[in-house]
């Protein structure tokens, strides 16, 4: 009776390399492009795919909620020097899309709002290409083209933001302060020329003055990374560091 209830259960496969593994598609993806691209716009495209790779490879083993996954990529990884993108499938790149676009493309890379935008761009036709030749399933690809439509309108919006912020510190800063905060603080509410902040910390919530133009490039839920000092007059800007559409 034993061994037959041993013999019911159901005994899950180890997972192995994925055919066609990430590397794979993302080159037949370039491929494809190739051909319907002029050279300047595939150069583009390669670019961020570079991108894209390099990220997965870098951060990708960080999501594996799978033990038997985990163990497959610490094996391959560190006993053949295979990457991320050579032992898994086209099923972990929805997944990817929101770290990519929304903290690589902004924190580990030096790119300019058209590098940007292109991102998004380049980010949704790959999606629609992996649903359309059988890789991911339709609610996959609209999930991550959402997620990359969205990148592709607030990204370049929030480069100029953290661009007029530095402007703005640079040339403003308060000679003089009592105290500071270094924080990422969240928009909380936009008012011309007034932010209120919350911070991560325990920096609690404060406003900040700015000038309308900063106001109006920013949207509440968004983080920005800065340094405050507090004057007589309230809170100002010190430092600047990176803005994360929300």
């Amino acid at each position: 009776m034993a061994k037959e209830i041993r013999d019911t259960k159901k005994v899950l496969p180890f997972p192995t390399v994925a055919h066609p593994s990430i590397d794979d598609l993302l080159e037949r993806f370039l491929k494809d492009q190739r051909k319907r691209l002029k050279p300047r716009t595939f150069r583009c495209y390669e670019e961020i795919i570079d991108l894209f790779r390099h990220c997965l490879n870098g951060y990708g083993h960080h999501d594996l909620a799978r033990p038997s996954e985990v163990t497959l990529y610490e094996r391959l990884y560190f006993q053949k020097n295979l990457e991320f993108c050579t032992i898994f499938g086209p099923e972990k790149i929805p997944s990817a899309l929101s770290n990519f676009l929304n903290y690589f493309m902004i924190r580990k890379v030096t790119a300019s709002e058209a590098l940007l935008q292109s991102a998004g761009t380049v980010m949704r036709k790959l999606v629609r290409w992996l649903e359309e030749h059988g890789h991911i399933g339709a609610e996959e690809a609209s999930k991550g083209d959402r997620i990359a439509a969205e990148a592709s309108r607030e990204l370049p919006s929030a480069e100029r933001l953290a661009r007029l912020l530095y402007n703005f510190a640079q040339h403003y800063a308060p000679r003089h302060w009592t105290d500071e905060l270094d924080d990422y603080f969240t928009i909380e509410t936009v008012e011309p020329g007034l932010l209120v902040l919350s911070g991560t910390g325990t920096s609690g919530t404060v406003e900040v003055k700015v000038p309308q133009e900063i106001s109006d490039h920013c949207k509440e839920g968004w983080t920005v990374n800065l340094l405050l000092g507090k004057t007589p007059h309230g809170w100002y800007i010190l430092e600047t560091g990176n803005v994360y559409p929300g």
